[in-house]
């Protein structure tokens, strides 16, 4: 599950002017940080997710919820986690995305409400897609520079 990116680029201009900009004494190292402030605040506005990772969650997330529901056949909770992937909407990627996160939400809450015996098998194939999404969600890191941030 991402934060947006507008969010994350927010934090960053407001850390950068908040937190280190008053510990710069340097006339260019401030001249740098406000540099690199102008740039993030022209980029928020322009990054767009790419929409293969967007794909990929809502893939992954409308394959979980058709197992679950297969699983629990009859069970009302299968009726309704099918319903709640039949309302996701066909695209744009995000929107997709986000709908079928929704819908795993409703899922659990569904699943939750049955015997463990019922639910187990269920239950497992969400963890499942939630645990294939967080490493999607981490291949996309960069490597750290915690080594170098530490160094100061």
């Amino acid at each position: 599950m991402t934060i947006p990116v507008e969010t994350l680029i927010d934090g960053l201009a407001r850390t950068l002017t908040d937190a280190v900009l008053p510990d710069v004494t340097s006339r260019f190292a401030r001249g740098q940080l406000f540099a690199v402030v102008d740039v993030l605040r022209n980029l928020r506005d322009r990054l767009e997710v790419k929409a293969a990772l967007h794909e990929a969650e809502a893939a992954s997330a409308a394959a979980a919820l058709e197992r679950a529901a297969a699983v629990l056949g009859r069970e009302a909770a299968a009726a309704r986690i099918a319903g709640a992937l039949a309302a996701a909407p066909a695209g744009p990627p995000a929107e997709r995305a986000a709908a079928l996160r929704a819908a795993l939400v409703a899922a659990l809450e569904a699943i939750d409400l049955l015997p463990e015996e019922r639910a187990a098998s269920a239950r497992a194939a969400i963890a499942e897609h939630l645990a294939a999404q967080t490493m999607r969600d981490v291949a996309v890191l960069k490597p750290s520079l915690l080594g170098e941030i530490s160094k100061g």
